[in-house]
């Protein structure tokens, strides 16, 4: 079955609340960047309303839009679009930023997932698009050759201590 990338709705608590239990043993800044523990859903979802529209956003952050990846109801991940990029995300982040939970790796969904981001990255008038990962992630640096994506350099990064691919696909 294939996996629907969008955005979450009221309808989706339930299953954001199942989804974050699979991301317990690693940091949850993974599944998302706007749940903080006592926060209603609805107040999650109005942070990412305004996050999309630019609006309210935190120092450092630039308007994005997050997708969640659904297979059969479930979440199973998650893909962040960035609308535009900042000096931070030139260097390490890009336009897209994507995260599979742990179970469901290795599966496919992340190329899925990805494959739908980039239509996404289309529409919001994105055509050149930056993707990141660490120099040691090869499944991620895979899917991100798959779809064409032109190595531009290795840089390191000093914060996380280590090398980070910066790519470039061109949607045109």
């Amino acid at each position: 079955m294939k996996t629907e990338l969008r955005e979450l709705n009221t309808d989706d608590e339930e299953a954001f609340i199942v989804g974050l239990k699979e991301w317990i043993d690693e940091s949850p800044h993974w599944y998302s960047f706007a749940w903080k523990d006592g926060m209603t859903f609805k107040e999650m979802l109005e942070i990412l309303s305004n996050e999309r529209l630019g609006k309210d956003l935190a120092p450092g952050r630039v308007p994005h839009t997050m997708l969640y990846g659904f297979l059969d109801g479930v979440i199973i991940g998650r893909v962040s679009v960035r609308h535009t990029l900042n000096e931070s995300l030139r260097l390490r982040g890009g336009h897209i930023g994507y995260a599979i939970a742990p179970r469901f790796r290795r599966m496919g969904y992340a190329k899925e997932m990805v494959a739908q981001a980039l239509v996404y990255c289309k529409t919001i008038g994105v055509k050149d698009v930056m993707v990141t990962c660490g120099d040691t992630n090869v499944p991620s640096w895979k899917i991100i050759e798959h779809f064409s994506g032109k190595l531009q350099d290795r840089i390191w990064d000093e914060e996380d201590q280590e090398t980070i691919r910066r790519y470039w696909i061109n949607l045109t």
